[in-house]
């Protein structure tokens, strides 16, 4: 079986590499070629840079830019977007199915669908149209999210969504056939579980991109004045400012930027607690991975957060109060159970989010399209 893997616009292996995430997200498809699925990566790699190679006979790269000219013009390379599947119909005619990894960029996988006359899946890590609510983006923005929603979710065969809270928010804003979408949450690895009475007791790790959505900012200002340490990993257009507030506020945080994601698989045992303050989130799989390795979860109350953490049992949810966040925390950490909380944590992700579960449950889906 041959799957065409149509990328999130505009992103590439390169995207995936400078975020650290490129030998994670190769992960369950070279568990998928172990079953003997062959995967062609239609990706926006940039030939005038250098090629990232993929070492694996089974996945095979091709840019649309070996066919399309980029512009320095957006709205010029969104246009000529449309034209991808009729440039490169002829290279996928052996292909059995079409995987579009996100929203954005759906329109090249549905065209393709009808030149190829091929079923259509379509992953979803996160909602576009509820995020572009919540970050306040214009009326025409959250009208064409809607649309391409709606359109994604009539021409789908399956349409995918990371948790039961996307699936709702679909449920109470679209008309669609229910056994279409399915719930995949995102996958995490087995950790080796390290003793927790040997980690890091007086530092907080968080991971995420420097931007408004994780409020980092409100972190930094609870923790002010205290001897806790933050490693915060990640970059984003925040940092600088973040920065700043984190001197003026006498917060100690380290600002450690992207790292590899198999560097922060082996660092995160090494920590007791984990903190995400996040105001709204989809599946989130730094929290996920987190839990993994046995770290405290602590997670702002927000309804994807509580899907996956039940409170006081495998983590801790806590209000988005000011001046709330520092006292809640030192009164769970004195708490004597840590350590179950901790193995609570992991053995509830294992359960739920594991690769090997996960990449059965996609193979599944793949054979149920094309038998």
């Amino acid at each position: 079986m041959k799957i065409l893997v149509v990328f999130t616009y505009n992103y590439s292996l390169r995207t995936w590499k400078e975020s650290g995430t490129l030998n994670k997200e190769l992960k369950n498809y070279k568990l998928l070629t172990d079953k003997g699925i062959e995967f062609v990566f239609l990706t926006f790699d940039d030939p005038l840079q250098d090629e990232i190679k993929i070492v694996d006979d089974n996945i095979q790269i091709i840019s649309v830019f070996e066919k399309l000219t980029k512009s320095k013009f957006t709205l010029i390379n969104y246009l000529k977007s449309f034209l991808i599947p009729f440039y490169f119909k002829n290279e996928f005619s052996n292909i059995d199915l079409i995987k579009q990894n996100q929203l954005n960029g759906s329109w090249i996988s549905i065209i393709l669908k009808f030149l190829l006359k091929k079923p259509l899946i379509t992953r979803t890590g996160y909602d576009m149209y509820e995020f572009s609510i919540k970050e306040n983006k214009t009326t025409f923005v959250k009208a064409l999210y809607k649309y391409l929603t709606l359109f994604t979710l009539k021409f789908s065969n399956l349409y995918t969504v990371s948790s039961v809270c996307d699936f709702n928010f679909l449920k109470n804003n679209f008309n669609f056939q229910y056994d279409k979408v399915g719930i995949r949450p995102n996958w995490v690895e087995k950790i080796e579980y390290y003793d927790f009475e040997k980690r890091l007791e007086n530092k907080i790790i968080c991971i995420g991109r420097l931007v408004e959505q994780k409020n980092y900012e409100f972190i930094i200002s609870e923790f002010q004045n205290t001897e806790y340490e933050i490693d915060l990993i990640g970059e984003g257009s925040l940092q600088k400012e973040l920065e700043k507030l984190a001197i003026n506020l006498n917060t100690k945080v380290n600002f450690l930027g992207n790292l590899d994601n198999d560097e922060i698989m082996n660092l995160l045992p090494n920590y007791r607690y984990y903190l995400s303050a996040s105001k709204f989130e989809g599946n989130p799989k730094s929290t996920l991975e987190a839990m993994s390795a046995g770290c405290i979860v602590f997670a702002s109350d927000i309804k994807n957060h509580k899907e996956i953490i039940m409170n006081e049992q495998n983590g801790f949810i806590f209000s988005l109060e000011r001046n709330s966040l520092f006292s809640f925390f030192i009164s769970k950490i004195e708490r004597g159970d840590l350590k179950e909380i901790s193995i609570s944590a992991k053995n509830s992700v294992y359960k739920n989010n594991s690769i090997e579960k996960l990449t059965n449950l996609e193979y599944e889906d793949y054979l149920s399209l094309t038998v």
